[in-house]
């Protein structure tokens, strides 16, 4: 039977020490054989020689073995050759399977030789240098049958140097090449069980337990999982991952479907970024927040967190129930000690396109009441210290759809007379109607009359009409309204001919937004606001009085 190939790898080694005697202890010999391109499986008679040369040379010993069983290309067979020839000198082994020559043939290293001592097996060291070079797959493979035992183990025993324990290296410039290959081959592993781990036990605050390192543009660690995490830190007080970069990227996590970059943590933060320059850092999941940003430049723009996007940029939401406040976006802006002419804890800026039919809304505001005893505020504002404080203040016009309420009201303006130095303010003046109110001076005709013209809407936006007049320059006792409002007009009889009289007319609004939030002059104050004031402090009462509270300072910061 002729067999066309067989290639060869060594499995393990001596199983026995040897002497230096004419005795030999065997070593183990693992090889492939194929048959026609293909796995053989079988008996086969198989003899083994040592030789001092890849070709031609003298035989040294012969070890013959019959009925080798080989399954699925597999064999294995314990080779016994004399103690005396495995020594320095060059060999090499020429296999011969059921009559055909095997070529090349296989240099044997000196890894079986130099574990021909006794020493080897007892005392569990061998002599240094130790070189294994072979074509197969496994060239050198231990197996650690203890459930506590190491299957390798590599120690620097100098206490100085940066020599590693263990190193791998790869020459191979292919896609994914490793140096150094873990894995935990069980399919049902266990928890947190590692292919790689990395341990450090010094207690410097800079130890590292696993250091991986890129001398171009690639990652000095990299992890995957197609579902897990690709890379994961854990810290019971400390830092579970820290990335550091003098121009790149710290840390840079990509997943296709799960978590790009996932922290945890019990005590600390659950994700810290610093930027040394620019004065800025982020930290995610601490104690009191979940991010907390800082940009402490002073100088730029000092944003300490920006987004962007397509249609919110930042979106804060508040929804866990049970008790307690709820802040969506909080804003925070100067100090004690803060030195700017502008600071605002919200700023908002809105830029429409230049698409027509476009409306940009630089701060807006809406709340729900999901009870009657609920208020909403869709915007409130308030204002406290001891300098001038506004609520609200606004530069352009301010149109209110709805009922306007207001403890007091006046024009505030530059005094006319001395607009460096002083104010003018004028009240109010207030009805319990919707009153407008229209006035005028006519001139009355020879016969004493006037007809007044009113603006061609006011009785389709008017209802309920009162009249006053006033006679200028002479006295008209008989003045009097000689014809009602009809048709938008009325007429004035009685006067001295071409006299002067001042008019006013007022009259209710009956339109449909008038109608629809039409005041009630006198109401009942609702369970929930009785023993409660609009205005407390003008009964002497403080804030806990007050039906629309102000938020105390420690809410606010």
């Amino acid at each position: 039977m002729m067999k066309n190939r067989m290639t060869m790898g060594l499995c393990a080694l001596i199983a026995a020490g040897l002497t230096t005697g004419a005795s030999a202890e065997p070593f183990t010999y693992q090889g492939q054989l194929m048959e026609a391109g293909a796995p053989a499986d079988g008996l086969y008679d198989m003899t083994f020689t040592l030789t001092d040369s890849a070709s031609g040379g003298f035989a040294l010993a012969v070890d013959s073995i019959s009925n080798v069983s080989v399954v699925d290309g597999i064999f294995s067979v314990e080779i016994d050759f004399p103690s005396a020839l495995l020594n320095d000198d060059a060999r090499w082994l020429s296999i011969n399977v059921e009559g055909s020559i095997l070529s090349p043939r296989t240099r044997v290293r000196p890894t079986p030789r130099a574990l021909n001592a006794v020493r080897a097996n007892a005392a569990g060291t061998v002599e240094l240098p130790l070189f294994l070079t072979d074509s197969s797959s496994v060239p050198l493979e231990v197996e650690a049958t203890s459930s506590t035992g190491t299957a390798i183990r590599g120690i620097h025993a100098a206490t100085t140097g940066t020599t590693p324990g263990v190193h791998g290296e790869s020459n191979s410039r292919s896609a994914n090449a490793v140096g150094v290959y873990g894995e935990i081959a069980a399919s049902g592993a266990g928890g947190l069980s590692a292919g790689v781990r990395g341990r450090n036990r010094g207690q410097s605050t800079l130890g590292i337990g696993v250091y991986g390192s890129h001398d171009a543009g690639g990652w000095g660690v990299y992890g995957t999982a197609p579902s897990g995490r690709g890379v994961r830190g854990s810290s019971t007080s400390g830092t579970g991952i820290d990335g550091v970069s003098t121009s790149g990227t710290g840390v840079n996590g990509v997943s296709s479907s799960g978590t790009g970059v996932y922290s945890q943590t019990s005590s600390g933060s659950g994700l810290y970024a610093i930027h040394n320059d620019a004065g800025t850092n982020v930290t995610l999941a601490n104690a009191q927040y979940a991010v907390e940003a800082f940009n402490t430049s002073l100088t730029g723009n000092g944003i300490a967190i920006f987004g962007s996007g397509r249609e919110t940029g930042i979106e804060g939401v508040a929804e866990e129930d049970g008790n307690g406040n709820r802040v969506g976006v909080r804003g925070i802006a100067g100090s004690a000690n803060a030195t700017g002419s502008f600071i605002a804890g919200v700023r908002g800026y809105a830029l429409t396109s230049n698409s027509s039919n476009r409306t940009g809304y630089g701060v807006y505001g809406s709340a729900s009441a999901s009870t009657s005893s609920d208020t909403a505020y869709g915007v409130y504002g308030t204002a406290f210290g001891d300098g001038t404080r506004w609520a609200g203040y606004f530069t352009g016009d301010v149109h209110v759809t709805g009922t306007l309420s207001k403890s007091s009201g006046s024009f505030k303006i530059d005094h006319p007379l001395d607009p460096e130095n002083k104010y003018l303010s004028h009240s109010f003046v207030e009805s319990p109607d919707m009153m407008n109110i229209y006035n005028g001076v006519i001139l009355l005709d020879t016969d004493g009359n006037a007809v007044v013209e009113l603006p061609d809407y006011f009785e389709v936006l008017n209802r309920d009409f009162r009249y006053q007049l006033t006679p200028i320059g002479a006295s008209m006792p008989n003045l009097y309204i000689a014809s009602e409002i009809s048709t938008n007009q009325f007429m004035i009889s009685g006067g001295v001919p071409n006299a002067k009289v001042s008019w006013e007319v007022t009259g209710v609004r009956q339109d449909p937004s008038s109608n629809l939030h039409r005041i009630q002059v006198e109401e009942d104050k609702p369970e929930q606001h009785m023993g409660k004031y609009l205005d407390p402090e003008a009964f002497g009462f403080g804030n806990d009085r007050a039906i629309h509270p102000q938020p105390e300072l420690n809410e606010a910061f």
